[in-house]
């Protein structure tokens, strides 16, 4: 267990599962980390404003330049191990193992490398779609209202969903995510279906090809707003706005100084019978690395003599005593759900083995 997982357990109780459209539906649960109540994005407290963020080149005293003011590591970082495509493999067939496919993408921004594992799959963005709102927003105006970036702060760093609705209704819908698709020049990123934001599709190579983008200037934000989104993402706390455990993964696994990893989770239950999780984080000093791993795993429930798989619970058994029904987080928030469980500690595991050391370079 890492330090920052360690002091989290013990301020926050382990949270709910997701509700509704994706990560973070609120139950009528706040946690300790809130200054707002999270029931309801049109009842904000007009007094909490995000705090400045210093402009690139003009840190304070004692600042890093370049960072925001942002807590460096204690070490710099260096270049990908020779053996991590092997340490790839061996971390997708060991989530394999517990009925999940895994994808990797990751990009080293100093050197150009990139390892990449069924980089092009689609995935649900679930409340990854978050970080394209937030981007959009601070495009279309590069200064957004006081409301606006109290709505970024709670989407981005407790990853509230009513806070996301808020902001996609606002400015647009799906023609969010068309922006930021054409500013960036992403390949297989694709608006909803639905019109529902979580519901937005995308690859993982996209995902980094956009963080790469953002910290780069790539897609015509101003300095000041690239590092407003980054620095909320370095925020996240450790349970989302309904109580759900958003340290899973990569915050999770790599155990850099606090601040050196700028993250933002997805989750979603079910697609086609699975759990969808996904890892997608800036990591390092001067944001060095773009790593996003994501997984879709079969939903199964363990019992003392045997694993109830999504496949039985489809024909109706209920050996261990369950009811023969998935989990369905636009009804419920799956409280205590020990699929979900299992699925973050897939997607742990994964970043563990090719990273066994806690940090990648």
């Amino acid at each position: 267990m890492s330090r920052r997982r360690y002091v989290a357990a013990l301020a926050v109780a382990i949270g709910t599962t997701i509700a509704g459209t994706g990560c973070a539906i609120p139950s009528g649960t706040t946690d300790p980390y809130a200054t707002y109540h999270s029931e309801e994005w049109s009842d904000l407290p007009a007094a909490r404003v995000p705090a400045p963020i210093p402009p690139s080149g003009d840190s304070a005293e004692g600042d890093v330049p370049g960072t925001g003011g942002w807590t460096p590591a204690a070490t710099t970082s260096g270049p990908l191990p020779t053996d991590l495509a092997e340490r790839v493999t061996a971390a997708r067939a060991s989530a394999a193992a517990r009925g999940a496919d895994v994808a990797v993408s990751l990009l080293d921004r100093t050197t150009g490398d990139r390892v990449v594992a069924d980089g092009d799959v689609l995935v649900e963005t679930a409340s990854v779609a978050k970080i394209f709102i937030a981007d959009a927003v601070f495009h279309e105006t590069t200064a957004p209202s006081d409301p606006d970036l109290e709505l970024i702060a709670r989407m981005l760093e407790r990853s509230d969903d009513d806070a996301a609705t808020a902001l996609w209704s606002e400015h647009g819908g799906s023609a969010l995510v068309d922006d930021v698709v054409a500013r960036y020049g992403l390949h297989a990123t694709a608006a909803p279906w639905d019109g529902n934001w979580w519901n937005t599709t995308t690859t993982p190579d996209d995902l980094v090809d956009y963080y790469a983008g953002l910290l780069g200037g790539a897609g015509g934000l101003t300095d000041d707003a690239a590092t407003a989104i980054v620095s909320r993402l370095r925020a996240g706390t450790p349970t989302a706005a309904d109580g759900y455990d958003q340290w899973f993964g990569i915050p999770d696994a790599l155990d850099f100084e606090v601040g050196d990893v700028a993250f933002k989770q997805g989750w979603m239950c079910c697609v086609s019978g699975r759990w969808v999780h996904l890892s997608t984080a800036v990591v390092g000093p001067d944001s060095r690395y773009v790593l996003v791993v994501v997984s879709h795993e079969t939903v199964t429930y363990e019992s003392p003599t045997r694993e109830t798989t999504v496949e039985d619970l489809a024909a109706g058994s209920d050996d261990a005593g369950w009811d023969s029904v998935l989990p369905d987080t636009s009804l419920d928030p799956a409280v205590d759900d020990v699929s979900a469980a299992h699925a973050r500690e897939t997607l742990t595991d994964v970043v563990r083995i090719m990273f066994p050391e806690g940090r990648i370079g």
